[in-house]
């Protein structure tokens, strides 16, 4: 072959690799977001529920699960709210759902924004005991 052929031919390969490799790589960038923003979720409702079973009634481990989670809910281009859809604060244990709403740095077609629910129960461990 010819030098400027084989030049030729080398631009087209890196073209065509280019163009399967850029589309993987967006894909897992997706993917990367989405398992961090679940990790991210999973803390959070776990931090919620802690902080609500050190309280001693409900009023006040409702305030202290919205505490435990403002940390999360610092503004970012990916996460667009993170929220306690419920609290419930039974006898023994207290169990907080958290949801959290993303959207996707390279989203795909019909999935620009998602949305993750995490659970967490806690025994509650604020209570007194009366003697």
């Amino acid at each position: 072959m010819r030098k400027r052929a084989a030049r030729g031919s080398s631009f087209i390969e890196a073209i065509c690799i280019a163009t399967v490799l850029i589309p993987i790589t967006l894909v897992l960038l997706d993917c990367i977001t989405i398992v961090i923003a679940n990790s991210m979720n999973d803390t959070a409702a776990k931090n919620a529920a802690r902080a609500a079973a050190s309280q001693e009634d409900g009023g006040n481990a409702a305030l202290a699960a919205e505490k435990a989670i403002a940390p999360f809910k610092k503004p970012s281009p990916i996460i667009n709210s993170l929220s306690i859809k419920e609290l419930a604060y039974g006898a023994d244990t207290v169990s907080c759902t958290t949801t959290i709403d993303i959207h996707l740095p390279m989203p795909f077609p019909g999935y620009t924004n998602l949305k993750f629910d995490a659970k967490d129960i806690e025994p509650i461990v604020g209570k007194k005991v009366n003697p």
